[in-house]
């Protein structure tokens, strides 16, 4: 290895020269610092001083002592040359050094990684992927880094939902790889037929994801994303008229293939019957290997057998492998034939002319394909995680920085996936407590738990999301390292519990804040006092480093760490009955219950009986502990079975309450969605009878009050008409004569024909019918058209004092009033003392225009504004007289008043 190299060597204060800076030639080295260096060579690090003036050229070279030499001059001792050569091997041996240590993280990333079965769930992830683009990406992912990210790719995943939700399909499936071939057609090339229609296929899908999700604010990241998506619509257009629906030149596009195609069918037609009349032939059937003819060099030919050859006039194709048959064209056929294949050719020639132009409309979308197919990649990601979420049944957790975990019925993801199901189990870590020591007997889950957490780090890692409850939270890792089973390797002649230690001894090297460290029976296999108390320093070491840590141990002496070290939490693995229940009991320790598993594995009685009495009184103690282990047990679960049934209980409650909100914001939405359209729709309708009305106020004439409602009948019955396919049942509970609320336009009306087959019914709501659908409406309880004060009853006429003539004339004013938006004013919302001066202004606008009635619509509320309006309107200089708006004008709401 080529020794340490800068282009400014430093110095000891021995006058060793030596470099700082790692060979470029090694990629292995590792960066050092000169405090290292000083160290490991045994000098301060104030001892050492740049030489200025050194020549780049003059490095520390092995067997290239001269080059110092020569800058020192001889001078130099043999000490000083023994000094830089001890110098330089102990560079080499600490770059040797980082770059192992760099090497053994890699590799113990790579064996976290297949002990926890990461494998399985990523090319899970990969196959819900539908593009090749897709997939590729996924495989070669690198974990995410940053928060930022995670939350970026979760809000994708959350939008995809939606999108789902909504019956969105976006058409990913159809987007192939095409970057090579729009490069190629960019360069010139002519694509084939087949490369151009995916091509086709492939920008027609994109185009299709662009309309999807351009301004759609609702999903703000996947529009984000498909920002990138501009293709040429008018182009993408004419490629897709190009080609009909089994990827062929289409002949509505280009009229001549169709006539074309016409002349061969008919030459070919030609050239067949033919041939047919010659098998047909007796005479000459008899010279024939088979009673079939066929195609050899694109010719029609006869298969005539060897013997027969020179009975037949034609030219020969061919002959069979065995030489019994010679395939010759016969001469009846020949000028056929060459009229075929110059008709083919005039085809193909046709073609490749279109296929030309075509290759390079596709070639002048290059730079934009190829933007889009990274775009599409991302959303196929997006896409294969939210399938791959639902797969888990997996939900969104919380995401930091800061190391805290709080897992909540977390399921093991792999086990989801094989179709078992597995106990959830609760985790949660944070800075207080940043370890967990689990502990209880073997194939009691331990290992289980220990994978579901780093499993469940190395899907945050990946943007995925977790198989837990709402509400979980999880840390976003930069490094997860487990040591997990057997760690043997026989390649570097390790044994278990060496390798172990190995991998121990990488992870108090690498271990911060960032990291997840997973232990599984930690320093095991060797002397258990010696075991215990080597596992204890490692764990209180790795701690001074603050990751977070999950560990498995059978140590006594470390499931009392919680006793002496707050930043220790303690769980078990509950054990009911002799069996494991795979449950995670936390702030309890467990037994290892050795013998008991002994005897469920079927472990002869004698045995188990014999192991007890070498134990003696230790035995005895054991059996007694465990029995009140038991018990404690028992009173342990059944306290925190009732905890977690409180909380699932407030979960379900708090996710009901969520969706009940849900449904209710989206049905108000699409309430006013309906109402906004309805009225639009009738804003056109008004217009047309708006002059009708203000002639009506100006010259009241009952015929033409008629007339006005008879047309304003017709506008908004046409308008609200839906016609539906199919009959359905009948609705039962609304009938002729009951009053229903239209939820569409928040007003009240009277059933005047009871509901179609269709479910529709007509309802009369002041002088308008309307016709609308059962599940549009609600019944008013209690009212009908019989208990319903008649609607020149439903108030009384209220006529200014002095007023001594024209009493008649303002009742029939009032009576004969038609509500429309510019003769009413609305005052809902209104304070009391400013209803007095908003009614002056109204009417003395009202009364400006002619006209002659006005509408007050002051709502019922507390009926403060009601009762201020008629005090004001006792003495309002505008009004002539007033009363409560009748039933159909809208009711008593709303104060008709007739205009001076």
């Amino acid at each position: 290895m080529t020794a340490f190299q800068s282009p400014a060597p430093y110095m000891l204060a021995s006058n060793t020269p030596f470099c700082c800076k790692h060979s470029t030639s090694s990629p292995r080295a590792g960066k050092l610092s000169l405090s290292v260096l000083a160290t490991r060579m045994g000098s301060n690090a104030n001892e050492i001083m740049f030489v200025p003036g050194a020549p780049s050229s003059a490095q520390p070279q092995r067997g290239q002592g001269s080059r110092w030499e020569k800058w020192y001059g001889s001078s130099q001792t043999a000490g000083s040359k023994s000094g830089l050569q001890s110098a330089t091997a102990e560079t080499n041996a600490l770059a040797d050094g980082a770059a192992g240590t760099e090497d053994a993280l890699e590799s113990l990333r790579r064996k976290t990684e297949e002990s926890l079965d990461w494998k399985f769930l990523k090319a899970t992830l990969v196959n819900c992927s539908v593009t090749s683009m897709g997939r590729s990406a996924l495989q070669q992912a690198r974990p995410f880094k940053e928060v930022e990210e995670v939350e970026r790719a979760y809000n994708a995943v959350e939008e995809i939902r939606m999108l789902n939700d909504d019956g969105t399909r976006l058409p990913l499936s159809q987007v192939g790889d095409v970057r090579e071939l729009v490069t190629r057609a960019a360069k010139g090339d002519v694509l084939e037929l087949d490369e151009l229609y995916l091509c086709t296929k492939t920008m027609g899908a994109m185009r299709e994801i662009e309309d999807v999700l351009h301004g759609r604010n609702e999903t703000p990241t996947l529009m984000d994303i498909a920002d990138d998506i501009h293709l040429d619509g008018s182009v993408v257009l004419q490629l897709k008229r190009s080609f009909d629906n089994v990827g062929q030149l289409s002949t509505k596009m280009y009229p001549q293939l169709q006539d074309l195609r016409k002349e061969i069918d008919k030459i070919a037609a030609a050239v067949t019957s033919t041939m047919d009349a010659m098998l047909k032939d007796t005479k000459i059937a008899s010279t024939l290997q088979d009673s079939f003819y066929t195609i050899r060099e694109n010719r029609f030919v006869l298969p005539v057998s060897a013997t027969n050859k020179n009975k037949i006039n034609g030219i020969v194709h061919g002959v069979s492998g065995t030489g019994s048959t010679v395939y010759i064209e016969p001469q009846e056929v020949i000028d056929l034939n060459n009229k075929l294949r110059l008709a083919e050719g005039e085809l193909k020639a046709e073609e490749i002319r279109i296929m030309g132009l075509l290759s390079k409309k596709v070639g002048s979308l290059a730079r934009d394909v190829k933007l889009a197919t990274s775009a599409v990649c991302q959303l196929d990601m997006a896409a294969a995680r939210e399938k791959f979420a639902e797969m888990l049944k997996a939900v969104r957790p919380e995401v930091s920085s800061g190391g805290e975990i709080d897992i909540r019925s977390g399921r093991h993801p792999v086990l989801v996936l094989r179709g078992i199901k597995p106990v959830a189990n609760d985790m949660s870590m944070n800075g207080e407590k940043p370890a967990v020591v689990i502990s209880g007997p073997n194939a009691g889950g331990k290992t289980i738990v220990l994978k579901t957490v780093g499993l469940c780090a190395l899907l945050v890692q990946h943007g995925c999301w977790v198989p837990c409850e709402e509400g979980s939270k999880m840390a976003l890792f930069r490094r997860v390292l487990a040591s997990i089973g057997d760690q043997q390797t026989v390649e570097e002649d390790l044994s278990s519990f060496s390798s172990h230690l190995k991998t121990l001894n990488t992870m108090l090297q690498h271990a911060d804040e960032g990291t997840l460290i997973l232990l599984d029976e930690i320093a095991s296999g060797t002397d258990p006092t010696q075991g215990a108390a080597l596992a204890q320093a490692i764990l209180e070491e790795l701690l001074g480093k603050a990751p977070k840590m999950v560990v498995t141990t059978h140590y006594s002496q470390l499931k009392a760490l919680a006793t002496v070290d707050s930043r220790f939490g303690v769980a078990a693995m509950q054990y009911v009955n002799g069996a494991p229940t795979y449950r995670v009991l936390h702030g309890v320790s467990g037994e290892s219950h050795a013998f008991s598993i002994a005897k469920k594995m079927g472990i002869l009685e004698g045995v188990i009986e014999r192991a007890e009495s070498l134990m003696g009184e230790q035995a005895k103690m054991t059996k007694t502990l465990e029995a009140l282990e038991e018990e404690r047990t028992r009173a342990s679960v059944a306290a925190q079975e009732a905890v977690e049934e409180r909380e699932k209980l407030r979960r379900k409650l708090e996710r009901l309450e969520k969706r009940e909100e849900e449904i209710r914001s989206r049905a108000k939405e699409l309430e006013k969605e309906g109402a906004r359209e309805f009225l639009k729709q009738l804003k056109s309708a008004e217009q047309s009878v708006a002059e009708v009305i203000k002639q009506l106020q100006q010259n009241p004439d009952f015929k033409e009050v008629d007339k006005a409602k008879k047309l304003l009948d017709g506008l908004r019955t046409n308008l609200t008409a839906q016609e539906e396919e199919g009959a359905g049942e009948v609705p039962e509970g609304i009938k002729e004569g009951d009053f229903v609320m239209l939820l569409d336009v928040g007003s009240e009306g009277e059933v005047i024909s009871p509901p179609s087959s269709k479910g529709e019914l007509q309802v009369r709501v002041g002088p308008l019918t309307l016709r609308t659908k059962v599940d549009r409406v609600r019944k008013v309880e209690g009212k009908t058209a019989s208990s319903s004060p008649s609607p020149r009853a439903s108030g009384s006429l209220t006529q200014k004092r002095g007023k001594k003539t024209g009493s008649k004339e303002y009742k029939a004013a009032l009576q004969r009033a038609v509500r429309t938006p510019v003769n009413t004013l609305d005052l809902r919302g209104f304070r009391a003392e400013q209803v007095g001066d908003a009614i002056d202004s109204f009417l003395d606008k009202m009364t400006s225009a002619n006209q002659p009635t006005a509408f007050i619509l002051s709502g019922h509320g507390t009926g403060v504004v009601k009762k201020v309006v008629q005090e004001h309107l006792a003495t309002c200089m505008y009004a002539a007289a007033y009363a409560p708006a009748s039933f159909e004008q809208g009711g008593d709401a709303l104060t008709v008043v007739a205009l001076k």
